[in-house]
């Protein structure tokens, strides 16, 4: 258990900050906006300087570190901006099942191209309608010589689109099997294969420079080689990625938190109202302990959840209390950050707006508030107190 960073991880952290400032202007993240396009310039300086992909192996391009250092350079990247950092964050979707089931084919194809900022990676598991309910996925892949021919539509696919390098796709490989623990595999699609249709999911509240996308996937055909791991093991991977996921999620999430946290505090500590300073205030106090004391709770479950992972591999329970405690922090941190500057909390010129718009994207995707109490019930039933 680790309860603070050591002196490396000091430094990455450092070295993310310093990217940051020097990266993130507010006049470049305002044109972004303003456009709604993916900050591709600042994801490829980012990609140089190692911050995507710190925990693949130096073999494939990686820094060789855990998941403790990935959390670290998420939260920082989060916290300099909302909407950027989630975008940088999310770049490699989808890239653990290759990571942790991949053959080495797909491994030394793949990983570096993510690290080096050449593609972004997806996973295309969930259906209209479906929600997790990953089991009921119509999504089929059929055998015919040595191809998959894939058929089926997937719906809030991140980083579906044009800087896409590949899909990973949850099918129905098998309908001879009873149940449905073995009828589901993992197949990696490549995003220039023909048959593929990406659409926009439409307008949403925050989260507007990633791609989010529908995607359709007709009489496509891929090598039967392109099987990421065993066949009818789909669902064992997927159950097995979004608990490690969920840890990036809630780094992300406490990024924001902070960050809104960060401007809120600035405000208030310059901002008089009749006379004094709103930081004078008892009652601005007593919020900013408050929002101080829930970023600190939630940094502690978060590096407790990382911490697990690296040492014994993810723990269900762990990934999705982090989860939740994480983004239910920072949309109650994000909405006070909102209501300590008033009038202006609503103007975009402020950032919180936003960074409160980012934070509800996040406190759904990767799994609803829901979804995570009902893990950790789960686990609970089954005795891992």
């Amino acid at each position: 258990m680790i309860f603070q960073i050591d002196k490396s991880q000091k430094q990455i952290q450092k070295a993310v900050q310093d990217f940051v400032k020097g990266e993130f202007k507010k006049e470049t993240i305002g044109q972004l906006l303003e456009k709604n396009v993916f900050p591709e310039d600042i994801w490829k300086k980012a990609s140089k300087l190692g911050f995507i992909g710190i925990h693949y192996p130096e073999k494939y391009s990686g820094q060789g570190f855990g998941t403790i250092e990935n959390v670290l350079v998420v939260e920082e990247l989060c916290r300099g901006d909302s909407s950027v950092g989630t975008c940088l964050s999310k770049s490699g979707q989808g890239a653990e099942f290759i990571l942790r089931y991949g053959n080495e084919t797909q491994k030394k194809t793949w990983l570096p191209k993510l690290a080096e900022g050449e593609v972004l990676s997806s996973a295309a598991i969930t259906e209209p309608g479906l929600g997790n309910d990953f089991f009921l996925s119509e999504t089929t892949a059929v055998k015919d010589g040595d191809d998959w021919v894939i058929d089926g539509g997937k719906t809030f696919v991140v980083n579906g689109g044009s800087l896409c390098g590949f899909y990973v796709v949850l099918c129905k490989t098998t309908s001879d099997v009873p149940g449905n623990d073995q009828k589901f595999s993992t197949i990696l699609v490549e995003a220039d294969r023909e048959g593929i249709d990406v659409f926009d999911v439409g307008h949403r509240l925050g989260g507007r420079l990633m791609f989010i996308s529908k995607v359709n996937f007709n009489r496509v055909r891929v090598p039967i080689v392109n099987l990421i791991g065993q066949e009818g093991l789909g669902l064992v991977q997927v159950a097995a990625y979004l608990s490690e996921n969920r840890i990036v999620a809630a780094a992300q999430c406490l990024g924001i938190a902070q960050g809104a946290f960060d401007r809120s505090f600035a405000y208030v500590k310059k901002r008089e109202q009749f006379g004094r300073k709103i930081v004078d205030f008892q009652v601005t106090r007593q919020k900013l302990a408050t929002m101080a004391t829930q970023i600190a709770s939630a940094r502690l479950l978060l590096y407790q959840a990382a911490w697990h992972l690296d040492q014994n591999g993810a723990s269900e329970k762990l990934t999705a209390m982090a989860k939740l405690q994480a983004s239910r922090t920072a949309v109650a941190v994000c909405d006070e950050a909102i209501q300590l500057l008033g009038g202006y909390g609503y103007i975009q010129e402020y950032e919180v707006e936003r960074f409160y718009r980012d934070a509800k994207v996040a406190d759904l995707l990767d799994g609803t508030e829901i979804t995570q109490r009902n893990i950790i019930a789960n686990e609970l039933m089954r005795g891992k107190i």
